[in-house]
């Protein structure tokens, strides 16, 4: 029995220190919730869990930001909606001043409704905005730009990534041709067909009036006609493309030859090099070409006028072999929503600009191209109206798929939010049942440490008595 050292009273003060550790620990996981409070309880844990944090909060506001991009599809799509209605109503005008019941005062009355409903349009136009950034102002869409070289219009997809390209002919087109002799009968009526389409051809007509029913069916093909002594020659051919097809010809008592067409072959690269990782596929319809790969990348162009293998076909600029159309696709006007957590990935949408400009009411200058005062102007409104109806008919389809995928965006962000949040859940919630368990064992073990601690201490007043013996 010693006194100067008590190490039985030393041996149950480390053991009540540690419990108390491991007390004070399972209270704190208890009172927080959390079973990582500090680096210590677990530090790999605690870096895990806070890469799952971080995670979790872009998921959270990538999905907001999801959100509000739909909040700004659906206010432009409101406007491109009102748009629509007004100008169904102008068609509607438009039918009502073709008929020839109404004198020019009606129609006067008319068109001033009408350019009422144009000025209607450019002010939606340009004031519909979300949080001061106009929509359908052209500031939120791609700008595209090409050396002209035969190109009169050009329009591209989503897929057409921003970047430099370059159209060349490399192969001409020979376009298809066919040829006749007829004669205007002495007498009765005789029918001559082109494609199909018949052409009535009487004794009392002349060269000329055959020549007009003619060139109205075949809008489309250059026609050549020479005389002959009583009888005439026709010289048919298809323009520029070729479009590998016949021209069909028949009638009565003619005589016809006809040579098949072909189709003229174009390069698309992109930065001096292939732009494509996929097959390319390039069609032509008229003077309209199409170039498209299984990736998205469409680029529809409509050029002037395609030459051909024997030469140019028609007046104007061409697209002759070997010229090359240099096509830059900018992205800087496209608006992105970040609709990830990460770094690029982003998603961009494109808002037309939508005036009377663009959709062919108005001159650049501001010139209107709607007269409905005349019974022709008002029959060419119609087919104006219509090309606008299904210009913004496409426009509001496409923002319409926007919202859909935004739709799906979100309901995958939540998801992938649910997932790790639950996974980080296991990394440092507690388990109150496994917690409160270890805070009874160790409150009891703290109490025993306790009195034996007590008991330990009292160990050197037994050897006072003894000594007092």
């Amino acid at each position: 029995m010693r006194i100067n050292h008590n190490v039985t009273a030393q041996l149950a003060n480390i053991n009540l220190k540690k419990t108390n550790k491991r007390l004070t620990s399972s209270l704190e996981s208890l009172s927080s919730g959390y079973k990582i409070n500090s680096a210590a309880d677990d530090s790999a844990g605690l870096a895990i869990s806070n890469k799952m944090r971080t995670q979790i909060r872009a998921l959270d506001q990538a999905s907001r930001n999801a959100e509000d991009g739909n909040s700004i599809i659906q206010t432009a799509e409101g406007a491109l909606s009102e748009l629509e209605a007004i100008i169904q109503r102008m068609r509607e005008l438009s039918v009502q001043a073709a008929n020839d019941t109404n004198i020019l005062e009606d129609r006067e009355s008319i068109q001033v409704e009408i350019d009422k409903m144009l000025e209607e349009i450019d002010r939606i136009g340009s004031t519909t905005e979300y949080n001061g950034k106009g929509l359908l102002d052209g500031s939120c869409t791609r700008v595209v730009t090409y050396s002209e070289n035969g190109l009169s219009t050009l329009s591209i997809s989503e897929g057409v990534k921003a970047g430099k390209y370059e159209l060349e002919v490399t192969k001409l087109a020979t376009p298809a041709r066919n040829s006749l002799t007829y004669s205007i009968p002495s007498e009765g009526v005789s029918m001559l067909y082109i494609n199909e389409a018949g052409i009535e051809i009487a004794s009392t007509d002349t060269q000329a009036d055959v020549e007009a029913r003619i060139m109205d069916v075949c809008d489309k093909l250059d026609i050549e006609i020479t005389s002959g002594s009583g009888s005439y020659t026709l010289n048919l051919e298809t323009r520029a493309t070729g479009t590998s097809q016949f021209i069909k010809l028949d009638g009565d008592g003619i005589t016809k030859s006809a040579t098949k067409g072909e189709n003229a072959e174009y390069n698309v690269t992109k930065g001096g090099a292939t732009g494509f990782s996929n097959t390319v596929v390039c069609t032509a319809d008229g003077n309209n070409l199409l170039i498209e790969d299984s990736s998205g990348f469409k680029m529809q162009i409509a050029v002037e006028t395609l030459s051909v293998a024997h030469g140019t076909a028609g007046a104007g600029t061409s697209a002759a072999l070997g010229k090359k159309v240099e096509i830059s696709v900018y992205d800087t006007g496209s608006m992105l929503l970040q609709i990830g957590a990460n770094e690029h990935q982003t998603m961009g949408v494109d808002f037309p600009e939508v005036s009377c400009r663009t959709l062919k009411f108005k001159e650049s200058d501001g010139t209107s191209l709607v007269n409905v005062c005349s019974r022709e102007g008002a029959s060419k409104a119609i087919s104006t109206f219509d090309d606008a109806i299904r210009s913004v008919s496409e426009t509001r389809a496409q923002l319409g798929a926007y919202q859909n995928r935004l739709d799906s965006t979100v309901a995958s962000l939540d998801i992938s939010e649910e997932n790790i949040t639950e996974s980080m859940s296991r990394i440092i919630d507690t388990d109150m049942a496994a917690a409160m368990t270890n805070y009874t064992q160790e409150s009891v073990l703290v109490q025993a440490s306790t009195s034996i601690l007590a008991q330990a201490n009292n160990r050197p007043q037994q050897i006072l008595s003894l000594l007092q013996s």
